[in-house]
């Protein structure tokens, strides 16, 4: 008997030009991710003491242990991810990042000038630095002996990131939706995996469809806002300003779910490798229930239980994300004798990523 829940994820996808007419129906492959809170909290408390104790030398260390137990336990078909880089590349990449914060702050306070001139030579590298980031993490990362990378322009990056932003100002934000659709699909329309590129084409309408039901539901919000102040004001006094500031960033909270939620299940579900697709089922109330959960845990452990927050939102991610191809293994067969036949190579980078 077929499964349902698999049924309907293949029929949203009957007629993608990718899967061959003559060829068998596309099969479910999900996601899975294993880690454990308890299992993650001994590598967090030893990477925190060890960054401490090294004065953060060793945090790129740290780094690639806490991406390693991700990627290891988030498994496709039987086989993990994993991760190669090197943590001295890591290292160098923080040392450059930590020498010009050093020297931001110093001058913020002896000079402003010369720490505003920083500032000012530093946000035009934005888009380099997005684009190094990519490629450093899609490069020392590994699926079945097959690596990732990203191919990505910096110029083609420099005029989404600077041009988008610049359109979207001048617009009042009226072009944020199609900004965010460039954005997403430049950063995986680039990625490829062994000899194959990525295609990504995710539509700027559904974009704009997301962002008309926020407003709505924003306006909403807002109208049960008055009346819960109207309300709470001559029966809570002072508690009912604050139980109006709750709702207030509860909202806010259930309005940026659903754009994250809605828009990326939009984008996972346009790209897709040849033979191979993507699912998210992903939705806006599990979403905002882990929100919810995961901050209660953060303020009442005072932040003990961030390992456990760290896999509850590795988890909820990556179950909720699908893969349809037809077969798997005859595709990264095929990657791995174009891959070697080309004899591509992999340029060495540093980590230039600097938590933009």
């Amino acid at each position: 008997m077929e499964n349902p829940e698999k049924e309907g994820l293949v029929s949203r996808f009957p007629k993608r030009k990718f899967f061959s007419e003559k060829s068998n129906r596309p099969t479910v492959r999900n996601l899975l991710f294993t880690g454990t809170g308890s299992e993650f909290f001994g590598i967090w408390i030893i990477n925190l003491l060890l960054t401490v104790c090294t004065f953060g030398i060793y945090s790129a260390w740290a780094k690639v242990r806490t991406i390693n137990y991700f990627y290891g336990n988030t498994s496709l078909d039987g086989s993990s991810f994993s991760f190669v880089a090197n943590p001295v590349a890591i290292l160098k990449g923080r040392i450059i990042a930590f020498a010009l914060f050093g020297l931001y702050t110093y001058f913020q306070a002896v000079e402003p000038v010369v720490s505003l001139l920083i500032m000012l030579a530093v946000f035009p590298l934005i888009p380099l630095l997005v684009v190094r980031s990519m490629r450093f993490r899609m490069q020392n990362t590994e699926y079945r002996g097959l690596k990732f990378n990203f191919i990505g322009r910096v110029g083609h990056a420099y005029s989404i990131f600077f041009g988008g932003v610049i359109l979207t100002y001048i617009s009042f934000g009226i072009l944020f939706p199609w900004w965010d659709c460039q954005k997403k699909q430049y950063l995986l329309g680039n990625l490829k995996y062994g000899s194959t590129r990525f295609e990504s084409f995710p539509r700027t309408g559904a974009f704009y469809r997301c962002a008309g039901i926020c407003i709505l539901m924003g306006f909403g919000m807002t109208f049960l806002m008055i009346l819960l102040a109207m309300a709470a004001k001559p029966l809570l006094g002072e508690s009912g300003f604050i139980a109006v500031i709750l709702f207030l960033y509860l909202s806010m909270g259930i309005m940026w779910a659903y754009w994250h939620v809605c828009t990326t299940n939009h984008v996972m579900e346009s790209t897709n490798l040849p033979g191979v697709s993507f699912g998210s089922r992903m939705t806006t109330s599990g979403f905002v229930a882990l929100w919810v959960v995961n901050i209660i845990l953060l303020v009442f452990t005072l932040g003990l239980a961030t390992p456990w927050v760290m896999v509850r939102n590795a988890r909820y991610r990556v179950n909720c994300t699908t893969v349809l191809a037809e077969d798997l293994d005859s595709f990264i067969e095929g990657q791995i004798e174009r891959t070697s036949a080309l004899g591509e190579e992999l340029g060495e980078t540093i980590d230039l990523d600097i938590g933009i």
